[in-house]
Order: C-alpha cells, then structure tokens, then sequence
C-alpha cells in the first residue's frame, strides 16, 4: 500500500500511503514513546481545530514505527520563502499569527513540561562546563511555569502552504510558557550551519532572510500576545543551551556556544 517516497527528515521520511493519506516512518533509532507522544499530541491539536494534518492511525512497518496522517498538497513555507523573497514580511507575519494562535490553547501536563525538559537537556549538554551550566540553570528556575500548549519546533519547515497554512510535526509538543517557545523559534530563524563552501552571495541573502524573518516574527509576535521582548529574549539562554543536545552540525553547536557565552559574560 505505501507509494513513494516524498520526503525525508532527521527522524524519518514520508511515503505516499493510498489515497489522500502518507505515512511518516520514523527510523529505526527512534525511541517508540516519541512516535507514541506525536500521535498522542497530534490527535489533541486535531481535535482542538488547530489546523494540522489528520492523525489516523499508528502502524508497525518494516519494524519501524509509523503514523499514517491526512495528505496535505502544498509546499513548505521554508520553501516559499526562498521562491518568493519578495513575500517575506507576509511570510514572518503568518508564521506569528499561527504560534501565537496554538499558544492560546492549554497544553496537558501529561505531554511533558517545558522547564523540565529543558533542565534535563541543559545538565547533559555538551561543550560547557558545569561552571557555565549553574548560571544557566539558575536563570531557568527563574523564569515563569505555564500550561499552554507548546510546539517546541516550530519555523517555516514545519508550516505546510496549500492556501491555507497546515503546521506539522508535534514530536516537540508540549506544556508550558509562551515566551519560551517563542525564544526557541527566533533562535532557530536567526541560527544556524550554512553548507561547507557556501559562498559569499548564498551567505549575504541566508542573512538578509534570516534577519527580515527574525525582526518580522518578533514584532508580531510581541504584537498578538502582549508580551515584551525582554520576556522573550529571558528563555534564549537556557533554550540555546538545552538545543547543545540536539542532532544538529557542530558549526551551529559552536554558534550556539559563542551566543551562550556572550550572555553568561554579560549578566
């Protein structure tokens, strides 16, 4: 029954899965409970009218494991952006409206909590120091718990375009603070690796994108929800921190670290 295959990610590819459906297979290292939990929080977000793909059903395939969801026919909006530069304030705007729109739902705490998560992932983060991790920690528990639902990925490769905006992948999901998801988002928009011999032309107009983007969800964002940038720019540094862990390049590790270290230098 399943067809081609029509995309691919760090935690599994899509297969086309009969008629209006796909199958997202996750590779074989990824843990059970995590497919369990995006299905589990895809199906609330569903049910709740946010728009997102339909969860249909959890299948064991070729001893993977697997969610079949509605086939959405559209291109991400990472993709369109780099179509359609000339849109990119439209694009930043939507990005907020649609963050600020699932922030407004409460997040159950049995899909995990945010500072917990975080304070995990910051005490297992590699390339700092236990001297520098206090500091961080001590900030985290700082900052305000709150039980709204959380995306904990989102940025334009997540947010599908059909004519309407579809967002995607609820792997992250969870409960919490606003402001923290929010700080996670502008610091993927404004980070990241670049290919090894991208050239000067490629890096001046990743910037330009990169800056319009950030500037535009920023401003909107704080617009929709109330909050000020100050208690945003509050989560970046534990969220930098806790990202160390993930599977992303190095030169974006180092990026990170350099930022982290900045702000431990500044307080």
């Amino acid at each position: 029954m399943t067809g081609k295959r029509i995309g691919e990610g760090r935690t599994a590819e899509v297969r086309e899965y009969g008629t209006g459906k796909i199958l997202k297979l996750y590779r074989a290292d990824i843990p059970a409970e995590y497919v369990e939990h995006e299905y589990e929080v895809s199906k609330y977000v569903y049910k709740q009218g946010i728009q997102t793909p339909q969860p249909i059903e959890l299948v064991t395939l070729e001893e993977r494991k697997g969610i079949i969801f509605q086939q959405i026919h559209g291109s991400s909006m990472l993709r369109l952006i780099g179509e359609k530069p000339w849109r990119l304030g439209g694009y930043a705007r939507q990005l907020a409206s649609l963050h600020h729109d699932l922030h407004k739902l409460q997040g159950p705490e049995t899909f995990g909590k945010q500072k917990e998560s975080l304070r995990s992932s910051i005490i297992a983060a590699p390339m700092l120091t236990m001297e520098e991790k206090t500091p961080v920690l001590e900030k985290l528990e700082q900052l305000p718990e709150g039980d709204r639902l959380l995306h904990g990925d989102f940025h334009p490769d997540n947010v599908l375009i059909d004519g309407q905006a579809w967002t995607i992948d609820w792997m992250t999901g969870m409960s919490g603070n606003p402001a923290g998801d929010a700080a996670r988002s502008i610091m993927m928009f404004s980070m990241g690796a670049l290919p090894p011999g991208a050239s000067l032309s490629t890096r001046l107009v990743t910037g330009f994108i990169r800056q319009r983007l950030t500037k535009g969800y920023i401003r909107e964002y704080l617009r929709l929800s109330g909050l000020s940038y100050a208690e945003v720019n509050a989560w970046v540094l534990p969220v930098a921190s806790a990202r160390l862990t993930e599977g992303i390049p190095l030169t974006e590790k180092e990026q990170l670290v350099r930022e982290i270290r900045r702000r431990l230098r500044s307080k």
